[in-house]
């Protein structure tokens, strides 16, 4: 939905900072495996959906993902 993808510009700054927060916490543990990655991309999947109420999107995409 068009409508939806020009909200997401708008709210990037607070989408960015609530991804910032959470995978500050994370550790290697919670990361590893399958259902490490499913968890992960539910959480960031509701902290989107958060930001844009009442409109929402379906999938996060991670295109890259580095551990440090």
């Amino acid at each position: 939905n068009p409508k939806v993808f020009s909200k997401v510009d708008s709210v990037l700054p607070r989408i960015t900072d609530q991804f910032q927060m959470f995978l500050r916490e994370m550790r290697i543990d919670d990361l590893s495996g399958s259902a490490g990655d499913y968890r992960i991309r539910r959480e960031l999947l509701r902290r989107v959906n958060l930001s844009l109420y009442p409109d929402s999107i379906d999938a996060v995409l991670i295109e890259e993902f580095i551990v440090q």
